[in-house]
């Protein structure tokens, strides 16, 4: 009985020392697949798409008329495109999320996104009623979205219009960062869809 005892007593603080380092364990294995979850997620959140976009030539140039004063009115010209590159060189400062070009045949890229702008400014009113159709295409070459934004503004478009068409522009991005979808396909495709579209 003197001999088994002692033994008991050992077996029975093993078995605690046991228990311990397996909770241990079992800690240490949650925390592990813990951190590897959300270092997954932030190598998946920070993957960049590469989209191109493309201007409907139909659509691209703007012009439209401000009033100077009672007799007379003045006609504003732009070109939809450039105001839309000034507004990407500031919106991909803030999100990396996507990287933009325009649609050339000898790049490719992840989507290609097809624009169709329409703007009218009441110059009586101050007011400026955009809308932007858009539609998104991946390989092989077939539409996965399409939708549209549209927004009205207080503007007065005589004062710096290419910042003021720049900022519609802006918020039109931010809304288009929440619709494109995630890549579904790893092919690429060519910049010279855009020339069918």
């Amino acid at each position: 009985i003197l001999v088994i005892l002692p033994f008991k007593v050992e077996l029975t603080a093993l078995n605690d020392k046991l228990k311990k380092m397996n909770a241990y364990i079992r800690t240490m294995i949650l925390f592990l697949v813990m951190i590897n979850l959300v270092f997954i997620n932030s190598l998946l959140a920070n993957e960049i798409i590469d989209i191109q976009y493309y201007f409907d030539k139909r659509y691209d140039y703007y012009s439209d008329s401000e009033r100077v004063s009672a007799r007379i009115n003045r006609r504003a010209f732009y070109k939809h495109s450039e105001i839309f590159e000034e507004a990407l060189s500031e919106y991909e400062k803030t999100y990396q999320k996507f990287s933009f070009k325009q649609c050339n045949a000898d790049n490719d890229s992840a989507l290609i996104i097809k624009f169709e702008p329409n703007f009218f400014y009441n110059p009586l009113m101050q007011t400026m009623y955009a809308d932007l159709n858009y539609y998104i295409y991946e390989e092989p070459s077939h539409q996965i979205e399409r939708g549209s934004f549209s927004l009205q503004k207080q503007i007065y478009l005589q004062a710096r219009p290419s910042i003021q068409l720049k900022n519609i522009y802006l918020e039109f991005l931010n809304k288009l960062n929440d619709v494109i979808p995630k890549v579904s396909s790893n092919f690429r495709i060519k910049g010279s869809f855009c020339s069918i579209l």
